[in-house]
């Protein structure tokens, strides 16, 4: 019974550890177009601000149909806080961005949607 309690009471300890280790909520990012955009005209560029400084380590574009979409982006070799990644000539459809990278020491992940009309 001592070591259930004791495995309960450690899984509900870890629980906010774990919670923090993967990030992607708008508490902790901002993006340019925002989650959920519907946008009128394709945008010239993806835009992600975040809180604390980060080592951003890929992005990811998925079209219509899921069809993976090459961006021009670099893995950063330092820690920032806003990164601008040019994206193609888009044209009219449901978008899917998919980012990763680290920040405070623990990794972070995203996903973020927009269409354009």
């Amino acid at each position: 019974m001592k070591h259930l309690i004791l495995a309960a009471a450690l899984a509900f300890c870890a629980t906010p550890a774990l919670a923090q280790e993967t990030h992607g909520d708008s508490a902790e990012v901002v993006s340019v177009p925002a989650d959920d955009a519907v946008l009128a005209a394709a945008p010239p560029a993806l835009s992600l601000t975040f809180e604390h400084a980060v080592v951003l380590s890929e992005v990811q574009l998925h079209g219509p149909g899921h069809t993976a979409i090459p961006v021009a982006f670099t893995a950063s070799a330092s820690a920032v806080t806003t990164y601008s990644i040019p994206l193609p000539a888009l044209s009219s459809g449901a978008y899917e961005v998919h980012w990763s990278g680290t920040g405070d020491g623990h990794a972070m992940e995203g996903t973020l949607h927009f269409t354009v009309q």
